[in-house]
């Protein structure tokens, strides 16, 4: 088996179906799909038996423990030689077939990032200008940035995914043991891979959409605490300005929602003021962000009125 294609699932049954639906016609050739359903009823497991014979599917229901565990169970469980993880998204015509010949021609790749769009096909998720070999795991940061992690886009060389699963235990319930693998494979790994195009499909993250975590701790507070586990092994300048920018995409996102009133999304709760300063305070935008996400809700949408209206 050459790829394993990873796929966990907890009550997305209508997602999970169309993810498979894209599956269908690809070139599956030394491919097998693996799939973890959390779900306590049988919705999702009588919906993908209706593609056994149809798509390689190994198949676990079990109990639920969380997005962290089912990625590191399916890790385990994959008998490629290499793992895609997947999440609820859509594959392109023709994305199994491109990933797996950049994989015969490159077979010593340890990492790939996988290029996408949202669903309009309008916005890549990374500027990568072609497909190419990477010189480094510092280059490699530096063009991912905060897209390092995005679990749809990993592609990992089994072995060298598996060394990091005992440290990445610490950190389950942060929803990052992803870029913790990853930052783990860019660490421990030699040969990296940008795959450019249009490969798959994602759904956007309109404003206020309620969401199972609390967008702005993971976002920026548990993306920040994970990638400083690797500080030693990265170019600090570097790791400092993605940093910076996961922070600065996180607290806007809060200051824009609940000027625009919303109770859900990044502005579903109080943000988490002192661990952010922990984190931050040397950061210039920490004192900005501050002053905006603690600014009572009817000043901050007259001031984000005013601010449009320029």
């Amino acid at each position: 088996m050459l790829m394993s294609v990873c796929i966990p699932t907890y009550g997305q049954t209508r997602q999970l179906k169309r993810t498979l639906d894209s599956l269908l016609g690809q070139d599956l050739q030394d491919v097998e799909i693996v799939i973890r359903d959390d779900n306590s009823d049988a919705e999702t497991e009588k919906m993908v038996a209706a593609y056994r014979g149809k798509l390689p599917i190994r198949y676990f229901r079990l109990r639920k423990e969380g997005v962290d565990r089912a990625f590191m169970f399916l890790s385990r469980e994959a008998e490629g030689n290499f793992v895609w993880w997947f999440g609820d998204d859509v594959f392109c015509p023709g994305a199994i077939g491109n990933v797996m010949k950049v994989l015969m021609t490159h077979p010593t790749i340890d990492f790939m990032y996988i290029n996408s769009t949202d669903l309009s096909g309008a916005e890549y998720s990374v500027q990568i200008c072609g497909s190419r070999m990477v010189k480094d795991r510092n280059e490699m940061l530096a063009q991912l940035k905060d897209q390092l992690g995005f679990c749809s886009a990993m592609l990992f060389k089994r072995e060298i995914l598996l060394t990091g699963m005992d440290r990445a235990e610490q950190f389950i319930g942060t929803s990052w043991v992803t870029l913790f693998l990853s930052l783990n494979a860019l660490v421990v790994g030699r040969t990296f891979y940008l795959l450019d195009g249009k490969n798959f499909l994602s759904d956007p993250k309109p404003p206020g959409e309620t969401r199972w975590y609390d967008s702005f701790e993971v976002h920026g507070i548990n993306y920040s605490i994970v990638a400083r586990q690797f500080e030693e092994f990265f170019d600090r300048k570097i790791l400092k300005r993605v940093l910076a920018y996961k922070f600065g995409r996180s607290w806007r996102a809060v200051v824009v929602e609940r000027a625009q009133g919303f109770t859900t999304g990044f502005a579903c709760a109080s943000p988490k003021m002192v661990k952010m300063a922990k984190l931050y305070w040397n950061y210039p935008e920490f004192y900005l962000a501050s002053i905006l996400m603690l600014m009572p809700r009817p000043i901050l949408r007259l001031c984000y009125a005013l601010y449009k209206r320029t």
